[in-house]
């Protein structure tokens, strides 16, 4: 029984990152062009309306994209019901959102008034749109979308940006026809005008149902966003755009694991919703927690020196000072996958109340940190502050969610693995182009030998098959 739920689970992780990881690659692989036609205060200015997006579109749409995600798993009310009144709650609430931002922002003469507004009400319908899709099990065409909206952003940087070289709003309008065009493809391809919404009808209950359970998620995602994104703010006030720029260059690269835990999460979200009631519970998600931290702090180890190789050597050199803290910002970005992987209980219960406090105290110790620091060590200060945030959170939801499921980590290798990072950000930070190397290969070495229980049987797996299906 153990062995076919790992399995769903690894064939689902696998689905959204297959669909998914060969274009979101691409586009980090792009960004060293980007240093060459955006400057870094152009960076800096996108980064911020970036930043503000992030904030404010769940707040836009009250965040309801959850509570019809959860409604759609449960089964127990009608898919064209839940469509329907999740999206007509949802668009009134981006609707009012749009009047009153747009005012507030002509008042204050913003700059990016339309792309800024736009991005919203685009992300928040994007979101909604992907979480239905979720919930209505389209695994495949959320794996789709996936690469529909990365293409799509890929090409329309290479026009507006490197073609057109509108640097900053050739980023943002890029990002706009992305979300556009794979909001097309999800309404048309799962034919969910005809299909569910003609079909439902607005549920007034339902409809307090959803935003009772969306809610409090509201300012959880706050909470998150002051977390994650609130020392972009501090920086700009403290440092000025350049310095944000390179900021959001940095953070970039350890995108690349927010993006795998992000696909990993997705699957587990499902699963560990539907094997919550389980006896089996507390063992199967100690089993899966231990092996997906040894996976992803092992697997910084091995990204940490060919970052530094791609900062300094592929990249503009006003840049080149990002290579400093990114290890820091691969360090928080893992905290949080952890954070995340417990954050699963709040869901499973419907008591999502209880992820609001946890994120609270994480974003109150970012924020005070990178206020304290800036003046003193700079950027280190925000890199520092975020990885100190997210971990407060992971190690709150440990004690906070023993209520839920207790989950036994393996404590010798989490220190060790930890300490095993912070060496391999002191030497990468002094290696020059050899050493590096020589890390690079000791890195992946280790990453093999530490995860070999892991990784060996899936590779006598696909031997296997390759061996069934020549013999057939």
């Amino acid at each position: 029984m153990a062995n076919k739920k790992e399995n769903i689970l690894i064939r689902n992780t696998l689905l959204f990152t297959l669909g998914n990881v060969g274009a979101k690659l691409l586009m980090l692989i792009i960004v060293p062009l980007y240093t060459y036609y955006v400057s870094t205060e152009q960076m800096g200015q996108y980064d911020l309306v970036n930043t503000y997006v992030g904030l404010f579109s769940p707040l836009a749409c009250l965040a309801l994209y959850e509570g019809m995600y959860r409604w759609l798993l449960d089964k127990n009310t009608l898919d064209g019901d839940i469509l329907k009144t999740g999206l007509f709650v949802s668009t009134v609430a981006i609707a009012i959102f749009d009047v009153v931002v747009t005012v507030f922002l002509k008042i204050i003469g913003y700059i990016y008034i339309i792309e800024f507004v736009t991005l919203v009400t685009v992300s928040a319908l994007y979101m909604i749109l992907q979480f239905i899709t979720r919930g209505l099990r389209n695994n495949k065409i959320y794996a789709v979308q996936g690469i529909i909206y990365s293409a799509t952003l890929l090409l329309g940087n290479f026009i507006l940006v490197i073609r057109f070289r509108l640097q900053a709003r050739g980023l943002l309008l890029s990002m706009i026809f992305a979300y556009v065009v794979t909001i097309l493809f999800m309404i048309i391809v799962q034919h969910l005008k005809t299909n569910y919404i003609v079909k439902g009808t607005v549920d007034v209950k339902l409809a307090r149902d959803l935003v009772k359970y969306s809610l409090p998620i509201v300012p959880n995602n706050i909470a998150w966003w002051l977390v994650s994104a609130s020392n972009r703010i501090v920086i700009n006030w403290g440092m000025g755009d350049s310095a944000n720029g390179i900021y959001a260059i940095s953070m970039k690269f350890p995108t690349l694991v927010n993006m795998l835990s992000t696909f990993f999460y997705q699957a587990w979200q499902e699963q560990a919703i539907s094997e919550y009631d389980s006896k089996e519970r507390d063992a199967y998600y100690t089993k899966i927690f231990n092996i997906y931290m040894t996976i992803l702090l092992s697997g910084i180890i091995a990204l940490l020196p060919i970052t530094k190789f791609i900062i300094i050597y592929f990249m503009d050199q006003s840049y080149q000072e990002a290579s400093l803290f990114v290890g820091l910002l691969y360090l928080s970005s893992v905290f949080n996958a952890f954070a995340g992987f417990y954050g699963t209980g709040y869901l499973s219960t419907k008591k999502t109340a209880g992820a609001l406090t946890t994120t609270i105290w994480g974003a109150s110790v970012n924020i005070i940190l990178t206020f304290a620091l800036i003046n003193t060590i700079g950027l280190f200060a925000a890199a520092l502050g975020s990885m100190i945030g997210n971990a407060t959170i992971w190690l709150i939801r440990i004690a906070n969610t023993r209520k839920y499921f207790n989950i036994k980590i393996k404590k010798n290798i989490l220190f060790f693995l930890l300490l095993s990072s912070v060496v391999a950000m002191i030497a990468v930070n002094k290696a020059d182009f050899i050493m590096l190397v020589l890390l690079e290969i000791a890195a992946c070495v280790f990453f093999v030998v530490i995860n070999k229980d892991l990784i060996v049987p899936i590779i006598c797996k696909l031997l296997n098959l390759k061996f069934v299906k020549k013999s057939l």
